[in-house]
């Protein structure tokens, strides 16, 4: 049998040797096979939905992430071909069937789409690109494969593969909460106004309630809840209670802020909190309720999931040392990697849901409502003439929504329409007038209305043509 350690308390003694005891690679293979599903299930509905043309094929302008210009869309119709073999290599993933390839391939996949177009960012995208990298570098196919990739072998995994999972994963709730700590959501909003100003079934019930009190209770409900929930997953007693938890959550999440597939991801992938050889417990149990009413085969497959390969080691391998060390030094380098990102919005001046600098990446959930009033002109350099810029020219409706609310966005339009203006022979001065609502503050100036942003760069530094918020 495979010995299963108490999991739910990081080991103190030998940390490079700890990382790699082995433990069942049962739960490990259950989190693969529900991601590969969710990452298809979720290409499926892009495709239904006509969101790939949406977001890939009919926009007329692309805006990438700095220092990836070079990523850009199949052209014609491929990125549908694109989203179709995605699905298929998710259930390859899935399935556990050439899952070397598979699972590198579907990270390749999934990234590239995460990083050609910033308008349709969302963190679940992000979650989900970074656990196709995890488990990408994971033996997460070394149980519950579909017969034609089965092999013989050792059906147990290094334990640092779970705790990885684990730590990924609290980092989204800590982060989360620690965003929440600052005075608009303390205050309620953005909740407040999108429960009162927006259609939906969650306004509606808010609206039948009090909007107010839906709003605050969501909020430091909500703030509690992401806290909570990794310090009661993380011990054995508290889990199901942390489980219930977070459940509730993630439904509130998807009634009240339709946050797509995200809240039934993470309510699945809380699983992998649960000791390594959880789903060969499962048939046991319904094994010993249901043994006679069972026919013969279906007993023997439930035998066969149930247990674990009895060759498995039960301690540590007998791996290289300097690989262990390698192996070891990459986690904590991924860890570290994973801890400082979300933070660098703290080397820009100002709130980041006003100036919107360090926010991308960083577990910045629903945290502001932003209304513009944007006016760009163009002014000819050689001789005054002046005219507007209309952005439903060349944006779709997406795209102009996040336009009026990240100015790097906007900066990247401004480039747009300066190169286009050059290679008509005009060398223009732009300059735009934005007047901004954050959270129901009354309107104020974002963008300096001097600023020729035609001569602004887009860089890594805080951008000085951003004008404070006034009222913090």
């Amino acid at each position: 049998m495979i010995a299963t350690p108490e999991t739910h308390s990081l080991p103190t003694a030998g940390v490079v040797n700890s990382l790699f005891q082995r433990v069942d690679g049962a739960s490990l293979a259950v989190f693969r096979i529900a991601f590969g599903i969710a990452v298809a299930i979720d290409a499926w509905r892009y495709l239904a939905y006509g969101w790939v043309r949406d977001y890939y094929i009919t926009p007329k302008v692309h805006f990438t992430y700095l220092f990836f210009d070079f990523v850009q869309p199949w052209p014609g119709e491929w990125m549908l071909v694109h989203y179709w073999v995605m699905s298929a290599v998710a259930l390859l993933v899935a399935a556990g069937l050439f899952y070397r390839v598979a699972s590198v391939v579907l990270f390749l996949m999934y990234t590239y789409i995460l990083l050609l177009e910033k308008s349709v960012y969302m963190n679940h995208h992000y979650l989900m690109a970074l656990l196709a990298l995890l488990l990408a570098c994971m033996p997460a196919a070394n149980a519950y494969v579909l017969p034609l990739g089965a092999r013989k072998g050792s059906q147990t995994v290094p334990i640092w593969t779970i705790w990885l999972l684990r730590f990924q994963l609290v980092l989204v709730y800590a982060y989360g909460g620690i965003a929440k700590l600052n005075y608009d959501w303390l205050r309620g909003e953005p909740l407040y106004w999108g429960l009162t100003n927006l259609p939906g079934t969650g306004a509606t019930i808010a609206r039948a309630l009090s909007p107010e009190l839906v709003a605050y209770a969501i909020a430091y409900g909500g703030l509690v809840v992401d806290f909570a929930i990794p310090l009661l997953l993380l011990r054995r007693r508290t889990f199901w209670l942390g489980f219930s938890v977070a459940t509730v959550f993630h439904a509130l999440n998807a009634v009240f802020l339709h946050i797509g597939v995200f809240s039934y991801l993470m309510t699945g992938a809380i699983l992998i909190y649960l000791p390594p050889d959880w789903p060969r417990r499962l048939p046991r149990l319904w094994r010993m309720h249901t043994h006679d009413a069972l026919p013969p085969r279906i007993l023997a497959l439930l035998r066969g999931l149930a247990a674990p390969n009895p060759a498995s080691p039960t301690t540590e391998d007998g791996g290289d040392r300097r690989q262990r060390v390698v192996v070891a030094s990459l986690l904590a380098l991924y860890a570290v990697v994973q801890l400082l990102v979300p933070l660098r919005h703290l080397l820009y001046p100002g709130p980041v849901s006003w100036t919107e600098e360090g926010h991308r990446f960083a577990w910045h959930m629903k945290l502001r409502m932003k209304h513009s009033v944007i006016k760009i002109t163009a002014t000819d350099k050689s001789d005054g003439r002046s005219w507007e810029i209309d952005p439903r020219d060349d944006l779709t409706v997406r795209q102009r929504r996040k336009l009026e609310t990240f100015p790097d966005i906007l900066l990247q339009y401004v480039h747009v329409v300066r190169d286009r203006l050059r290679s008509q022979g005009i060398d223009a001065r732009i300059t735009v007038d934005w007047r901004c609502s954050l959270n129901g503050r009354p309107q104020q100036m974002l963008v300096d209305p001097a600023a020729d942003l035609a001569a602004e760069e887009r860089s890594l530094w805080p951008a000085k043509w951003i004008l404070p918020l006034q009222d913090t």
